[in-house]
């Protein structure tokens, strides 16, 4: 599932956990997540040592705004 409606800050990508940078669990609240559970964010530009990377995060579908 993409997500769809208003985008939402996303924490800091340094302040979540290698599960959470990985899209195994919710970069919001930490639960793990399944394919059938997770929603897509969409790719985010991140600079990584002077380099622009995609980091494509995704959620809980109760951590999506509405």
């Amino acid at each position: 599932m993409t997500a769809t409606g208003a985008p939402r800050e996303l924490p800091p990508v340094a302040s979540l956990s290698t599960a959470q940078q990985r899209g195994v669990c919710c970069v919001f609240c930490g639960i793990a997540l399944s394919a059938g559970t997770a929603v897509d964010l969409g790719p985010r530009a991140i600079d990584v040592f002077g380099s622009t990377v995609l980091w494509f995060s995704r959620s809980c579908r109760k951590d999506m705004p509405t």
